[in-house]
């Protein structure tokens, strides 16, 4: 370093000392290490130099450890990073993966205590008692519990270059999968269309902002799988995860509330995936898309409804999401999630909320015990737990990384494979997966799904349907021949199957489902336009009939029953006076039918004769 040089000019002594020369690498270094106190800076200097620089000037003391920190090559970090104790060497490596380090995860090569407790003491602050080893180099990290470190988020993003290369993380795809596939690719381009069209009566139901947050009844999911033909999730349906509750939320999110069937339905598809992954949420017309990753991809979380503050995600998730997608090829083979969840955190993705208090203030999942490997956590109330520190990888991060993952399978984006989640939350004494994801094992990237992605221009047309539907012309029988999802699950809705092709269609199975006479009409124009566009003058007649009986019982009015005694003198009043034959239905078993609307009139005529009415 060169000597320190001071002149006095007007009495004043200047310092001329000439300043450290950087790099433009170094002068970003140095830009970034400012917003760190000297005294931090020079708790950092100790830990990875050894001894802190003595220098008056904040900016000086940047420059100098801005230059000690620019490596212009790997090997110039690795000569720098491998004469660290093996101890720091380790929770750097631990912490460029995960800032959050539970000390208990591995050994860290050193025979002392990373953290010291301090028990002879009372401590008002529950992490005051708690201290890093000062015979250790431990200053770049902070203490967050009992058991966990935090790395300082500037050298986790400054050292996970150097010590994880992204090409040594590139994922290998698999020729075949390593459990139960889930594959909609083939039909999506017909389920999609009845999806939506299915959901518009749906919505009268349940409101558009109950479905986004609470998802669907389960008779609602019934009734939808039977109209459009989505199967379920081969495994994570046993854990309340199914891909029509994650379609309605998406649909609701990315499209206007006022939904029509598409008449291309994976157009739609694309360009809601478009609206989602590639248009900020700060640019978009849609009031819940900012927020849909809160409210309805995290299911293993109980939501605060109480908390008023911004709850939406930050774009850097769906972006960091895009940039994994990008490295998959098109029906090149299988790989492992947790593979392209590696080398998401090694690219330097993440998943977080814009704002981070979302994390501690608005989320719990609930339950008693997570048992990990090297640990098990307790809750410390009845809440549950936090997807906060060391908890946040496991509870939030992965699990909203894998539920992309899932949406982007029940769109024919993907296709997945499930294996058995390990049962490591314990709640109501019983043990379940941590979230509803845990099962998803790989996924292969489609045709379409790389189209969708914009990794491809041209569009892949689906296989030409090919069927026939014959229509008895004196019996009411439908034979159905070929590939149709529509024409087969509308079959099935109005019908009686009899055998593999035939259905009878009766009275009570074509208004099976209705619950208005408009319902009724509806099935009938679309039985004119998919299966029989001239019916024969049976089927007319046939027609003509749902639509009579469809208005015979629709007026009526509301009524109450009344028991009596068997009573002579009652029934000669009843049977007698003018006045209540005016307001009386007889009915057998001592009974009378009054009018709703002729209720009080009929309790003053009771007590006129001596008897009192309450109902």
């Amino acid at each position: 370093m060169a000597a320190k040089k001071q002149s006095v000019h007007y009495g004043l002594e200047l310092d001329l000392t000439p300043k450290v020369k950087l790099s433009a690498t170094a002068k970003t270094i140095s830009i970034a290490l400012n917003r760190f106190t000297q005294e931090e800076l020079s708790t950092f200097q100790r830990c990875l130099i050894g001894k802190a620089q003595k220098i008056s000037y904040k900016s000086e003391q940047c420059d100098h450890f801005a230059q000690s920190l620019d490596f212009a090559t790997q090997e110039a970090f690795d000569a720098f990073f491998t004469s660290l104790p093996i101890y720091l060497q380790k929770l750097i490596k631990a912490g460029c993966l995960n800032p959050f380090i539970d000390i208990r995860s591995q050994d860290w090569s050193v025979d002392e205590n990373l953290i010291i407790e301090d028990t002879n003491r009372y401590h008002y602050y529950y992490l005051d008692r708690y201290t890093l080893n000062p015979t250790l180099r431990l200053g770049l990290f902070t203490i967050r519990s009992k058991n966990v470190l935090q790395l300082e988020e500037f050298f986790v993003n400054h050292f996970r270059p150097f010590l994880y290369k992204e090409e040594d993380y590139t994922p290998q795809p698999s020729p075949s999968a390593g459990g139960e596939v889930y594959s909609v690719q083939a039909q999506i381009h017909e389920v999609f269309p009845l999806f939506i069209e299915s959901m518009i009566p749906l919505l009268k139901e349940r409101d558009t902002k109950t479905i986004i947050r609470k998802g669907l009844l389960k008779a609602q999911i019934k009734d939808l799988r039977s109209l459009c033909g989505l199967p379920p999730f081969p495994l994570s349906s046993a854990y309340n995860l199914d891909p029509l509750v994650l379609l309605a939320k998406f649909v609701l999110s990315f499209e206007s509330n006022k939904l029509k069937r598409p008449e291309d339905g994976m157009a739609l598809i694309k360009t809601m995936v478009q609206r989602m992954f590639f248009q900020s949420p700060a640019k978009s017309n849609f009031p819940f898309s900012s927020f849909f990753e809160y409210c309805s991809l995290l299911d293993q979380c109980s939501l605060n409804g109480n908390y008023a503050y911004s709850v939406a995600i930050a774009f850097a998730s769906r972006k960091g999401m895009v940039n994994m997608l990008t490295c998959l090829k098109p029906d090149d083979g299988w790989y492992s999630v947790e593979e392209l969840f590696q080398l998401f955190i090694v690219r330097g993705d993440c998943m977080l909320f814009a704002n981070e208090d979302v994390l501690s203030s608005a989320l719990t999942i609930r339950g008693q015990k997570i048992q990990m490997p090297y640990a098990e956590y307790g809750s410390y109330d009845d809440k549950g737990f936090r997807p906060t520190t060391v908890l946040q990888r496991p509870l939030f991060e992965r699990p909203l990384f894998n539920a992309y993952l899932y949406l982007l399978a029940s769109l024919g984006i993907l296709e997945i494979s499930e294996t058995q989640p390990p049962l490591l939350l314990t709640k109501n004494e019983k043990l379940h997966p941590l979230t509803p994801y845990e099962a998803l094992d790989s996924v292969r990237l489609t045709e379409f799904g790389a189209w969708c992605m914009n990794m491809v221009e041209q569009r892949p047309q689906p296989k030409k349907q090919v069927f026939e539907t014959i229509t008895d012309k004196e019996l009411l029988l439908v034979t159905f021949k070929g590939k149709s999802l529509e024409r087969r699950l509308f079959l099935e809705q109005i019908g009686i199957p009899l055998g593999v092709e035939r259905f009878r269609i009766t009275e009570a199975s074509f208004i099976r489902g209705c619950s208005s006479s408009s319902d009724i009409v509806s099935r009938i124009d679309k039985f004119k336009l998919i299966i029989d566009p001239d019916p024969s003058d049976r089927w007319k007649q046939f027609f003509a009939s749902l639509e009579k009986r469809s208005t015979l019982f629709c007026h009526g009015e509301q009524v109450l029953l009344y028991t009596f005694p068997d009573d002579p003198e009652i029934r000669r009043m009843f049977a007698t006076d003018p006045a209540f034959k005016k307001l009386l239905i007889r009915a057998e078993d001592n009974k009378v039918v009054v009018r709703k609307g002729n209720q009080k009139a009929f309790q003053k005529l009771l007590m006129e004769h001596g008897y009192l009415n309450t109902l």
